[in-house]
């Protein structure tokens, strides 16, 4: 008999007991000590944030507090186009991207009932500890009352300060200021972390000034240059990626069969010369030998790579590492919709204009956002055609459209991981599950997002932090084929003026 009641209680969705809600803890300061503030100044951290709610607010504005807490721009957090209910979604979003730990809220008396129940249920969807200072000589009872009780003891018709029974509840634990300091220690003490590669003061310090000649030329030029020690450190980084690259040919010698187009080898090269080669270089000097040694390696495989540095004016070198930087992504985690942070994050990584952003679905983004995954054969791209394929005017490039600039599993940056899994989160709350759009319009989650909407948002945003990205700008472009239509196979290396020529129609050298 207790067989059969627990079957039917588990195939009963219904009859499931319900989550339990986090516990939510009430650090009691009844003589509002200043040392309490002190602490909590020192208690935030990557994991840990501090709630300072305005005192002079209406009903709806905690949710900008918290965005504020969380690490946006305070100037900036009131003048988004979102609404409140979207704004307490992007603040989910983002703590539960961040993987906070602890919300801490300082001087949480000035909160209502229903406040502090956003909080908790905040704090529940976040996975994260929930901390009010009660700063105040009156009781927090009523205040916990409202908590455990979901605020069902707010409610007409229920006694003021009674707590009902039946129904579920949260835990609210009480304690004092000595307690707190136990349970909650400060962080060890601050230690001087690694600089990120655009911090340092000089990232190509390493490498004295390069010649500008080309790549048959590069070694002989800087042979008469450099000093012996130097050049023999040069030539052994030199050879070091030409066996890199050597290696990379090999991988991709299937492409070549297809003869002097080559178009899926230049899709290849175009994403190993971004995501492992040129893009995540130190700096600019580190890069140019890189692609000299690259070219040359090429070259020898019947491939010319042609770089038109002087296209790019004065530190060209400087123009050939990625713009997606560790300082861009600081200044894009200050910005409150999640929607535009991730749209700017791929138009500047893959340096593309959004024109194929809105056939992205929720899994070719990866949970942690590292990945991004775009298969680009027609075949195994079916799931990213559009809804439109089949209208009048429609284009050859509609039925299948497929990612030219890049190659099914393509790794992100470390650094911008944060931004893309926030948005993912932000859409999994509206339920979008796995196979809805990664980018749908924010006025109207049932329409995917579109070209032009999205072009406003990437360019608002860049507008913001100080970024000028010259293929989403609305003039004609002097690039061609960036901009405007469908992605050509190399944007990434037509942003840089390089282009690829398949010399040999037999491949390279088995």
């Amino acid at each position: 008999m207790t067989e059969t009641l627990d079957t039917a209680l588990t195939d009963d969705p219904a009859a499931a007991p319900p989550t339990p809600h986090r516990t939510v803890r009430v650090v009691i300061d009844g003589n509002d000590d200043p040392n309490l503030s002190r602490r909590l100044a020192a208690l935030e951290s990557a994991d840990r944030i501090v709630v300072r709610p305005n005192p002079v607010r209406s009903a709806n504005d905690l949710v900008w507090d918290v965005l504020a807490g969380s690490g946006k721009n305070p100037a900036a957090v009131r003048t988004c186009r979102l609404s409140i209910a979207d704004a307490w979604k992007a603040a989910t979003a983002w703590i539960t991207a961040a993987h906070i730990t602890d919300i801490l809220v300082e001087r949480a008396h000035r909160l209502s009932s229903r406040e502090a129940l956003q909080l908790a249920e905040l704090a529940d969807r976040a996975d994260a500890d929930l901390w009010l200072i009660w700063s105040s000589a009156n009781s927090p009872t009523r205040l916990c009352n409202a908590i455990e009780s979901l605020g069902r003891s707010e409610r007409k018709g229920a006694a003021r300060g009674h707590m009902p029974f039946g129904g579920p509840h949260r835990p609210v634990r009480a304690m004092g200021g000595d307690t707190f300091e136990r349970v909650l220690p400060l962080p060890a003490p601050a230690f001087s972390f690694p600089l990120q590669p655009d911090e340092h003061a000089d990232p190509d310090g390493d490498w004295p000034p390069l010649p500008a000649a080309d790549f048959p030329l590069f070694l002989a030029a800087c042979r008469r240059r450099l000093a012996g020690d130097t050049f023999e450190e040069l030539h052994l980084t030199y050879r070091r990626e030409a066996q890199a690259t050597d290696a990379f040919v090999r991988r991709n010698r299937n492409e070549l069969a297809e003869g002097r187009t080559g178009n899926t080898f230049k899709r290849a090269l175009n994403a190993y010369l971004r995501d492992e080669r040129l893009g995540p270089a130190a700096g600019g000097r580190l890069a140019l030998i890189r692609l000299r040694a690259i070219q040359a390696s090429l070259l020898t495989r019947g491939i010319l790579l042609r770089w038109q540095s002087a296209a790019l004016g004065p530190a060209a070198p400087d123009k050939l590492t990625t713009w997606l930087t560790p300082g861009i992504c600081r200044a894009l985690r200050a910005t409150v919709s999640t929607h535009a942070a991730a749209a700017t994050v791929l138009s500047l990584h893959l340096a593309a204009a959004p024109d194929h952003f809105s056939h992205l679905l929720c899994r070719n983004i990866d949970e942690h956002g590292r990945y991004l995954y775009l298969p680009t054969h027609p075949d195994s791209a079916v799931f990213l055609r559009a809804d439109w394929a089949h209208e009048l005017d429609r284009r050859p490039e509609d039925e299948t459209p497929s990612y030219g600039h890049t190659t099914g599993k393509t790794t992100l940056p470390p650094y911008a991981a944060e931004l893309l899994a926030a948005h993912l989160a932000h859409r999994r709350a509206d339920g979008s599950g796995t196979r809805r759009r990664y980018f749908a319009d924010p006025k109207n989650l049932a329409l995917d997002a579109s070209y032009r909407s999205l072009v406003e948002t990437i360019g608002r945003t860049c507008r913001r932090i100080g970024v000028n990205p010259f293929w989403l700008h609305r003039g004609m472009c002097e690039v061609a084929g960036i901009g405007a239509g469908p992605a050509p196979l190399t944007e990434w290396m037509t942003a840089r003026r390089m282009d690829v020529v398949i010399l040999s129609e037999d491949g390279p050298d088995q």
